[in-house]
């Protein structure tokens, strides 16, 4: 994103006033400015209600069993406590980072708690455990699906551990019920993770996604982490690839566009794990840059903490050092306005008590695997 194109954004956000609309102001001026503080509170959060999955996705460090810190559910009370605070300067929540949304049996509530804050909320899911009616009754923004192929095969190829068809079936009664509350402003999107064993069924998948009625089909391009996985999971049509073919030709992975000492992301935004911690972005699933802890804290003063400062400062200066950014493909600035779209579009990128108990368990297994 180029300055003028920077400039054109901030000049609009703030003529458009939307919630938080100072902070981003500041925010993405003292990046300009290349300072790492003071910041005021960042206006998109990523906040992790489990690092727990009942998916086994060999390229996700949860599913590969691979997660570094301990695994837990966010406490309802602490994150009710924290929304109250950080209210009047948050635009956009994303409730998701490492692990399935709805093995929490509160996630309803809490998006419910967060949206009658007057906050936009979304989430990533892989379907299997999403009540149509405890959607609905959240008013989330967005939820997105995300399928592995578009039949149980290809799609277990990869969503190791859930099943194709249920993931139909609970998108399909979510669409349902939407219907009988038109007045909803919940938006139904389903991603579609392009990989070499599921790449043919892009076209298929297209034609189903709007016949069905979902709101937007997002073609996915997917992330790895390391050549052996690029091998084995990289479509052999390389307009999926954000990764630069000629240095993977020489067996390096790294993106089309290097980092260039600079990341307005990190200037305007934050990810919170279920127990609190803070990292500087997705980019750190194993908690290794941990900037402090936002429910002992409080958010402004872990988003200025000197550990906040200096990744900042070392993201400007020596970015290529860095191992959060050497294989990002880039996050620019966040969205601060946000439509409904008013007909299909295509992107690149309450419950029973039974079933409760079910979930609640499933989610115990699943901290304890």
């Amino acid at each position: 994103m180029s300055l003028i194109s920077k400039t054109r954004t901030v000049f609009r956000i703030a003529r458009a006033n939307p919630k938080g609309w100072r902070s981003y102001v500041w925010n993405t001026g003292m990046a300009q400015m290349r300072k790492t503080w003071p910041l005021m509170a960042p206006v998109y959060l990523s906040i992790e209600p489990t690092n727990a999955c009942n998916a086994q996705c060999p390229v996700c460090e949860t599913g590969k069993n691979e997660m570094a810190r301990k695994k837990g559910l966010l406490d309802p009370d602490a994150y009710r406590d924290f929304i109250d605070q950080v209210a009047p300067t948050t635009n956009s929540i994303l409730l998701y980072f490492m692990g399935e949304t709805f093995l929490h049996k509160h996630a309803y509530d809490m998006i419910r708690y967060t949206r009658d804050k007057g906050i936009y909320v979304e989430t990533c899911t892989n379907g299997d455990f999403v009540d149509a009616k405890g959607i609905i009754y959240s008013d989330i923004n967005k939820i997105s699906f995300q399928l592995g192929g578009m039949t149980e095969e290809t799609h277990q190829r990869y969503r190791a551990g859930t099943s194709l068809a249920k993931e139909h079936a609970k998108l399909i009664e979510l669409i349902e019920e939407r219907r009988k509350h038109p007045e909803s402003n919940v938006q139904i999107e389903v991603g579609f993770i392009v990989m070499r064993h599921n790449e043919h069924e892009v076209p298929a998948f297209l034609k189903w996604a709007e016949e069905i009625g979902v709101d937007v089909a997002n073609i996915i391009d997917p992330c790895v982490r390391n050549m052996f996985e690029a091998y084995a999971y990289l479509p052999k049509d390389k307009t999926y690839w954000y990764y630069d073919d000629e240095a993977f030709e020489a067996g390096i992975l790294q993106p089309r566009v290097l980092p260039q000492n600079e990341c307005m992301w990190i200037w305007n935004s934050l990810q919170i794990n279920w127990n609190g911690e803070a990292v500087p972005c997705c980019r750190d699933p194993n908690g290794k840059h941990i900037l402090g802890n936002v429910f002992e804290d409080g958010l402004l003063s872990v988003f200025n903490s000197k550990k906040a400062r200096d990744f900042r400062k070392q993201v400007l200066t020596k970015q290529g050092d860095v191992d959060l950014c050497k294989l990002c493909s880039g996050y620019g600035l966040p969205t601060m306005q946000k439509e409904k779209p008013a007909e299909f579009s295509v992107i690149r990128h309450t419950t029973s008590s039974e079933e409760l108990d079910e979930i609640e368990e499933i989610a115990k297994q699943a901290v304890q695997r």
